[in-house]
């Protein structure tokens, strides 16, 4: 790090070694504690939320894997800006665009909430289409309020220094 010197105009470095160890340490930790934020929402929207569905309707669900790819791009890239970012006031709407992206992908996956399918019957194939809408709305509508909630909460426990 580099400091200024008002007086003289001279640049000097101040206090390279511990102080830059420690800067260094902490983002680290944010970015690794980001990465693990954004492979919770993974898991959360892409993993657990589809298969429970899948096996409540016994209609499989596929998710090709450049989407999967992406999806998770965009869980890491949300999860470490949150985290670098949480004591700030842009964490707020970080944190909402979090939850809305995880319940938009999950809108996207499970096709708007109509899941279609063909079950195996021993020689017979059956064509089924199953609305869960309502019950993916109130998912969705769980995730945005916590997101709201979350990201409000920078106010009612103040923010670290």
């Amino acid at each position: 790090m580099l400091k200024v010197n008002k007086l003289n105009s001279i640049v000097e470095p101040i206090n390279s070694g511990k102080h830059d160890i420690r800067i260094i340490k902490t983002i680290v930790v944010k970015v690794v504690y980001g990465v693990a934020l954004g492979l919770i929402y993974y898991i959360i929207y892409l993993q657990i939320l589809p298969q429970l569905l899948a096996r409540i309707t016994q209609i499989p669900i596929t998710i090709p894997l450049n989407k999967i790819i992406v999806y998770l791009g965009f869980f890491l890239a949300l999860g470490i800006a949150e985290s670098i970012l949480r004591k700030y006031p842009i964490s707020i709407p970080i944190k909402i665009l979090s939850k809305m992206f995880g319940a938009l992908i999950l809108f996207a996956v499970l096709n708007g909430g109509i899941l279609e399918g063909t079950i195996p019957l021993g020689t017979v194939i059956i064509s089924s289409r199953i609305n869960i809408s309502p019950l993916l709305y109130t998912i969705i509508l769980i995730s945005l309020i916590y997101g709201f909630i979350d990201a409000f909460s920078y106010f009612a426990i103040g923010h670290e220094k």
